[in-house]
């Protein structure tokens, strides 16, 4: 039996299994539970705190929906998180407003602060458990193997890595294809005369890195960098990403729709592409995201 058939055939054993052992909330109505279903062990009772888009989005996708009764603001995905109460950023935490809200756990990742906060969570009742950031897509499994460990659901964690690991293989797939490496940038908040780029040691540069393509600003910075005109034609890359916090035109026109930048290759080839800053989120969507986004792309690499 190939690889192919074997992830497929413990797909289908481990959703027997759990249809038979745990019920859930069939929401596609086909029996089994699916990545992202709410589990019926799941209730706001549970009263857990998730701060970290990471965790938030694993902890939903692995049934918790239900369980979660607030949330900090990098948390984003999935959509109904939105609808539940903001605690302040995961870096900026205030150990009173969250343990105000009574929670029975909190989970969290390193990138929490301040250190205070942290101290302060460890030495209350509360179940406090913290969890290495995912800085790649093998960081993504081991938090999937991790959080899905400490909340008894390891099988319901293994279906979601093997989907993850679907779209990885698509991904390479795609870009097998190209001749040679596109030169991509990815541009945060673009507006007229301002350019912050991606650099180095960013989860906008893994993306590319991710995609088959090479950040054209990798190797001139690390973190997030504002950058001129002329070096943006320098560069003069195949694609250019763009993604904004919050505008109410489209980021991409920016590029696009400015006569100063037709000259462009990523311009000429209609190779704008506006993303959402959800797609940076190192959880369960990175790579069905990243599929996404490789997809739209309209590479000639000759």
């Amino acid at each position: 039996m190939n690889f192919n058939l074997k992830a497929i055939y413990l797909s289908i054993i481990l959703s027997m299994l759990i249809s038979i052992d745990r019920g859930f909330e069939d929401i596609n109505s086909n029996g089994a539970w699916d990545p992202g279903e709410d589990l019926a062990i799941s209730i706001n009772e549970d009263r857990f705190i998730t701060i970290g888009g990471s965790v938030t989005e694993i902890v939903f996708k692995l049934g918790f929906g239900k369980s979660v009764i607030a949330v900090d603001q990098s948390s984003t995905f999935p959509q109904k998180v939105k609808d539940l109460p903001d605690i302040g950023y995961v870096r900026m935490i205030s150990s009173e407003r969250v343990l105000s809200k009574f929670p029975k756990k909190i989970f969290t990742s390193k990138d929490i602060a301040p250190k205070t906060a942290i101290k302060q969570f460890q030495e209350s009742p509360v179940d406090f458990n913290i969890y290495d950031s995912p800085k790649n897509i093998s960081g993504i499994y081991n938090l999937i193997d991790q959080l899905s460990s400490d909340l008894k659901v390891r099988d319901l964690g293994v279906i979601v890595k093997n989907n993850i690991k679907t779209d990885v293989e698509l991904i390479k797939s795609i870009s097998s294809k190209f001749k040679r490496k596109p030169k991509m940038a990815f541009f945060m908040n673009p507006a007229s005369g301002s350019y912050v780029a991606a650099g180095s040691e960013t989860v906008a540069n893994y993306l590319i890195e991710v995609m088959g393509g090479d950040n054209i600003f990798s190797d001139e910075f690390k973190s997030y960098q504002k950058v001129s005109k002329e070096a943006i034609f320098i560069k003069n890359p195949d694609i250019i990403l763009v993604a904004a916090h919050n505008s109410k035109d489209s980021s991409s026109n920016i590029f696009s729709k400015n006569s100063e930048f037709k000259t462009l290759k990523s311009v000429r080839k209609n190779n704008i592409i506006e993303i959402r800053m959800s797609d940076l989120t190192m959880g369960t969507s990175f790579a069905s995201n990243a599929l996404s986004i490789i997809k739209q792309i309209n590479y000639d690499s000759n």
